[in-house]
């Protein structure tokens, strides 16, 4: 599987690293990914990246970005960035 790396215009309104695998809630309009990550949650309207279990997650190479409209996000590893709409 694999994610388009799009470069995103306006990323003027700020964001949030996240770390840890706490829940992140928000209104994001694009995930950069710093480490290669694994979601556990990634709600929005891209599907297939996140899932339950991390084994079935799938791995996000760092330096992709995911842009779409994400109201949630739980890692199960990794870094990302996610930027507010």
């Amino acid at each position: 599987m694999s994610f388009p790396n799009v470069s995103v215009r306006n990323r003027t309104s700020g964001g949030q690293v996240i770390t840890g695998t706490s829940a992140v809630t928000g209104s994001f309009a694009s995930i950069d990914v710093m480490t290669d990550a694994k979601f556990n949650v990634l709600t929005g309207n891209i599907t297939g990246a996140a899932n339950t279990t991390e084994a079935n997650a799938a791995l996000i190479k760092a330096g992709t970005t995911l842009d779409g409209n994400f109201s949630a996000i739980t890692l199960w590893s990794g870094t990302v960035i996610a930027y507010n709409k």
